[in-house]
């Protein structure tokens, strides 16, 4: 272990950091890397999780979370909630500036910022990928959006002063305050908008910063710079003086040998070499567990194949249709085989039976994923052979003369993420071995991990593959994202192309019981009733097939990991940079369970006195 911080010092990272962990020193470096370049700097249009973090230490919202996963003040210093529910008054923290990368002063923040990022995401040419948590929940910004009514008074954000924004919803929503923490109800700045045009957030001196960190560098698949902003109105926030995002294209695969030569100052650990750093006492020591996420992974069947005519995606079009071929494969994934190569010491801790994560929406002290027939698969296993070979028995005689079997799955996978590659491997095996290849014939089909999202899942050029989704905000609407015709992310599935799943009124079935369940916003609980009913009615039919949660396995890291502040899920997701504290070594399994129990005690009682909802 001291060899690895002789190799930092040597580095140049530890004459930056503090000596112990009580005095985690203000002057600190951080250093990583990443493999896969960010597509847009420009926080108003993306949903992407890298672009969002970055978001998070550059700019600020209305509220955030604190290290407990409770909302605070940000660049609001108060607001008013009305009677109804429905409308919601901000008074601007007076004070705070915007920045160019230089670090000048361009202007100062106001209501009116947050009034243009609205407008912003309503101009439906700039295709915003979050414009859809905006136009379902503010009043009047639907028809805003859709081009039916240009008149923006009649949109229900309005400014009242120069330091006052009230936004008025079109019904009460449970998770509104929530909302006002997301990338897509940030401010932007009109002036430097007009300024740049079309360039917004294409480069960090095409952006202006009012957050934590300023953008210094931005060299794409080199690296990117960002350093504490010294003008920032929370500096107490800003532990971490310098962040450096290093690119290196094998970062998965390389990642832990630059820890040890101290390039980096944290790695998350493939799963190919964790009998490595298990079985050796000294790298033991450095490692800890890695939170889990509220990013769910699951197998997805794609109703639009685009794929090359060599695999014959109308037989893949007719197959998807039959509910006995899903049923084959939904049962017929092993669920535990496809994650033992990500996650060999933690598999069980991961595995996940529904979309939407538990223990993060509760009623009463039942969870969500314990409500309707949810229940049945929190507590059950997809997984079942026997049933699996009913269903493909049953699926052969339907597709009889319909389709030639076997029937090409084409399975996509990242080329260059080690652990993807031997899950795709092993998945192909298990599935052939399994169900046969008188039956199917799975191709995996290997993509760069830059543009993957667009190459392969986008574009429809897979018919089952493992896809991942992350909620926006605490309720199964947003998990249901990928489902929904309303939002960009139903390229992920297609479902609404599925046959004889619509109602008389010509909506796709599961789309209209997501949609009743989200005009319900007063009783909680029947909200949450009538949305596991419409998450049961998706795995009923073999939609999609959970396997598990993002996140888990090991890191090796000097960042405290209790210390930054979190997101809405609280413990239940990476933590920012932002209000975290670096160590003089990484945290070991002794120290950390120590840690974790002190972190949740603190947590549970901060909740308990929670100022705001």
């Amino acid at each position: 272990m001291q060899n690895i911080v002789k190799k930092l010092a040597a580095a140049g990272l530890v004459t930056l950091m503090a000596v112990s962990a009580a005095g985690a020193a203000e002057k600190a470096e951080f250093r990583t890397v990443y493999s896969l370049e960010l597509p847009t700097l420009n926080y108003l249009t993306s949903s992407n999780a890298a672009v969002i973090d970055l978001s998070q230490l550059v700019e600020d919202g209305l509220v955030e979370f604190d290290r407990y996963g409770l909302i605070m003040p940000s660049l609001a210093e108060s607001w008013e909630i009305s009677e109804d529910r429905r409308t919601y008054t901000f008074h601007i923290r007076r004070g705070v500036n915007w920045y160019t990368c230089e670090g000048e002063e361009y202007a100062p923040v106001t209501a009116h910022d947050f009034e243009a990022g609205m407008k912003w995401q309503l101009n439906k040419k700039n295709a915003s990928g979050t414009a859809n948590t905006v136009y379902a929940n503010i009043a009047g910004a639907r028809d805003y959006f859709e081009g039916r009514n240009t008149d923006w008074n009649s949109v229900g954000v309005k400014v009242t002063d120069d330091y006052t924004v009230q936004y008025t919803f079109i019904n009460p929503v449970p998770y509104a305050l929530k909302l006002f923490a997301y990338n897509s109800y940030y401010p932007v700045c009109q002036k430097f908008l007009d300024e740049v045009g079309q360039d917004f957030g294409t480069s960090n001196d095409n952006l202006l910063y009012c957050g934590a960190y300023i953008m210094s560098e931005h060299e794409p698949e080199y690296q990117r710079v960002l350093n504490a902003n010294p003008h920032y109105w929370n500096s107490d926030a800003a532990h971490i003086k310098r962040i450096v995002y290093k690119y290196n294209k094998e970062a998965s695969a390389n990642g832990p040998a630059l820890f040890e030569r101290g390039e980096v100052m944290e790695v998350s650990l493939p799963g190919t070499i964790m009998d490595e750093w298990m079985n050796d006492p000294e790298k033991k020591k450095l490692i800890h567990p890695d939170v889990l996420t509220t990013v769910t992974y699951f197998m997805g069947f794609n109703f639009e194949p685009k794929y090359s005519e060599e695999y014959a995606p109308k037989d893949w079009a007719e197959a998807v249709n039959s509910l006995n071929f899903r049923k084959a494969l939904f049962h017929g994934v092993d669920r535990t085989a496809a994650l033992l190569p990500l996650a060999p010491y933690d598999a069980q801790r991961r595995l996940v039976g529904t979309l939407t994560p538990p223990s993060i929406i509760q009623y009463h002290g039942v969870d969500y994923t314990q409500m309707n027939g949810l229940k049945a698969y929190t507590e059950g296993e997809s997984f079942n052979p026997e049933l699996a070979l009913e269903y493909k028995k049953k699926a052969m005689e339907e597709l009889k003369g319909k389709v030639k079997f076997p029937v090409s799955v084409i399975m996509t996978y990242k080329s260059d993420v080690v652990d993807d590659v031997n899950q795709a491997q092993v998945m192909q095996q298990q599935l052939e071995k399994l169900l046969g290849t008188d039956f199917i014939r799975v191709v995996i089909e290997p993509y760069p991990s830059t543009g993957y999202i667009g190459a392969s899942r986008n574009s429809g050029k897979y018919s089952f593959s493992v896809l991942r989704w992350g909620p926006d905000y605490v309720d199964p609407l947003s998990v249901f994202d990928p489902m929904m015709t309303t939002a960009l992310a139903s390229r992920y599935t297609r479902i609404n192309m599925a046959r004889g799943y619509f109602l008389p009124d010509g909506r796709p079935e599961f789309e209209a019981m997501a949609e009743d369940a989200a005009k319900e916003c007063l009783d909680l609980q029947k909200r949450y009733e009538m949305f596991a009913k419409a998450e049961t009615f998706l795995l009923d039919n073999a939609f999609v097939v959970p396997l598990y949660l993002h996140g888990g396995g090991y890191i090796a890291s000097y960042v405290d990991p209790f210390s930054g502040y979190t997101t809405q899920w609280g413990d239940h997701n990476r933590r920012k940079l932002k209000g975290a504290k670096l160590l003089d070594r990484p945290m070991g399994m002794e120290e950390f369970a120590a840690a974790e129990k002190k972190y949740l005690k603190e947590r549970d009682e901060a909740r308990r006195n929670a100022k705001y909802e």
